[in-house]
């Protein structure tokens, strides 16, 4: 029953968290990438604004 499914979800939320720790230099390259491209497009916008 419903019981079942929380427990797979529990599971796939497990795998993924081992993943996240254990590549976890990788996962915190990604942000700080995506954290970069956010930024430049922000300053692009206030840039051409001006």
């Amino acid at each position: 029953g419903g019981g079942s499914c929380l427990g797979k979800c529990v599971h796939v939320f497990r795998l993924i968290f081992k993943e996240i720790k254990d590549n976890t230099f990788i996962y915190i390259l990604g942000i700080i990438y995506l954290s970069v491209c956010v930024m430049n497009k922000i300053f692009a916008k206030r840039t051409l604004n001006k």
